[in-house]
């Protein structure tokens, strides 16, 4: 057993480099908003793929 809880087990370890690699992602998620705060609007407004399929009439 290792100090703070951790052990040095295979489970513990699948468990810390799980969380090193959600962390990872998270702040790539975070740098990407910051860098360019209009590409989630871009994506939101881009047509849908399925939008070919549907011809809704109002």
């Amino acid at each position: 057993m290792s100090i703070g809880g951790v052990g040095e087990g295979p489970v513990s370890q699948f468990v810390v480099i799980n969380k090193q690699i959600a962390e990872e992602v998270i702040n790539s998620k975070i740098r990407d908003v910051i860098n360019d705060p209009a590409k989630n609007i871009r994506e939101i407004q881009r047509p849908s793929p399925f939008s070919q399929f549907l011809d809704i009439k109002i």
